[in-house]
């Protein structure tokens, strides 16, 4: 506090005191003779100053109701300066950058094309691992199909013909043969009577009905033919021993299909636990890795531009662009000068008792004594503080109005009223 304003200060407080004294002295008169000794009358007690109902006045100075000094987290050159002193901002406004940005972006986009390439590699790993779980079931049920015929071909030829099926392929060949021989005496007779042009039959039949006859004979013959070599080969089949390399080939063909069987049930085992661990982990660490990444990126793009927390007005701009901005130097000033505080220290311990908030209190600037401004207590602070020997306390006061001539650090004297 200067020098001028305490004096003010003090020829204020002397003023008071003086009229509030002569007010005494002339009510005291007019009451009654001026006693010698006011102790000794009955029922008259003396009250301290405060008690009789007046108001007492303090010096404070002029704060923004809200302020903030704002300064970038890292270092660089100033490219873009979006404020003036004096211009006024909303919360969330661009107020300066740094530079560097097109490349962090470039980055940014590429984390960001890592991050979609790996978690599309994971939901990838499940999907084929459902894919591969049915296909391999559907690979195990024609393997066993496959077994199943080789371990019947290797049984058939391990085992012995049974007498009973060399019997029925016998009776089976004999029947071919006889049915055969019937056909041929068929077709030596038909053919005997065809030959005989004095033959009776030639009454009853046409010669071209004949001759589709003998034609339809010759068919059965064929067919008969390769009746009775099928069957003979049958038969032959069932009297020759074991080939040896055919056995060998079976015996290789079911092994084969064994192991594929073997195979194809551990594969299934796996893939009913999920894709490969080791292959999912390696696919998730990507992730992580480029989680990590983008959340660091996206970190130091924010740091490259000064963002208004609040919203205010310039107060106080100490950057141009093209400039070096230290980190953590204050660079821009904003205050909300829509509405201000008043902050004293001069409430002593005989003042605080009497202050509470809420209270009504009467404020003028010393630079402007034509201007009176209506206000009431915030808040009073519980610690106190010795200030010349005095204990003294920190009160903060809302003014109800404002004045485009206030400044922020005015001095002005602050009338608690009762």
């Amino acid at each position: 506090m200067s020098s001028d304003s305490k004096a003010k200060l003090r020829t204020r407080h002397f003023s008071l005191f003086l009229l509030m004294s002569i007010s005494l002295l002339i009510f005291n008169s007019a009451a009654a003779p001026f006693p010698s000794n006011p102790a000794s009358q009955p029922g008259k007690k003396l009250l301290p100053l405060q008690q009789a109902g007046s108001s007492f006045s303090v010096e404070g100075h002029l704060v923004p109701r809200q302020y903030v000094s704002l300064s970038t987290s890292s270092s660089g050159q100033v490219v873009e300066l979006y404020v003036q002193e004096g211009d006024w901002v909303e919360t969330g406004d661009v107020l300066l950058r740094l530079g560097d940005q097109e490349q962090l972006l470039a980055d940014l986009a590429a984390i960001e094309l890592e991050l979609i390439s790996a978690r599309r590699a994971l939901d990838d790993l499940h999907l084929n691992a459902g894919l591969e779980l049915a296909l391999a079931k559907k690979s195990l049920a024609e393997t066993q199909k496959v077994l199943a015929f080789a371990e019947d071909k290797v049984e058939s030829l391990e085992e012995p013909t049974p007498q009973s099926d060399i019997d029925r392929a016998y009776a089976n060949l004999n029947l071919a043969e006889n049915r055969l021989q019937d056909i041929n005496e068929d077709i030596q007779k038909t053919e005997n009577k065809f030959a005989n042009k004095n033959s009776m039959w030639w009454w009853f039949l046409d010669q071209r009905d004949f001759k589709l006859l003998l034609t339809n004979l010759d068919k059965s013959k064929a067919y008969a033919e390769r009746r009775v070599i099928d069957a003979q080969q049958k038969y032959d089949d069932l009297l020759e021993p074991v080939d040896p390399v055919d056995l060998a080939m079976s015996e290789t063909d079911l092994a084969l299909a064994q192991a594929n069987l073997a195979e194809l049930e551990r594969e299934i085992q796996a893939l009913q636990d999920g894709p490969d661990a080791d292959e999912v982990a390696m696919v998730e660490a990507r992730i992580k890795a480029a989680e990590a990444a983008l959340v660091a990126t996206e970190i130091v793009l924010e740091e490259l531009e000064l963002i208004a927390p609040v919203a205010g007005k310039v107060i106080d701009l100490n950057v141009k662009a093209g400039e070096w901005a230290e980190a953590n130097q204050p660079l821009i000033q904003l205050a909300d000068t829509s509405q201000w505080i008043v902050e004293t220290d001069d409430l002593t311990e005989n003042d605080v008792p009497s202050v509470y908030p809420g209270q009504p209190v009467i404020v003028t600037p010393d630079a402007l004594l034509d201007l009176e401004l209506t206000g009431q207590v915030e808040s009073i602070s519980d610690l106190f503080v010795e200030k010349r020997g005095d204990v003294t306390y920190t009160a903060r006061l809302l003014l109800n109005e404002t004045d485009p001539r206030l400044r922020w650090g005015m001095s002005v004297l602050v009338t608690f009223e009762k």
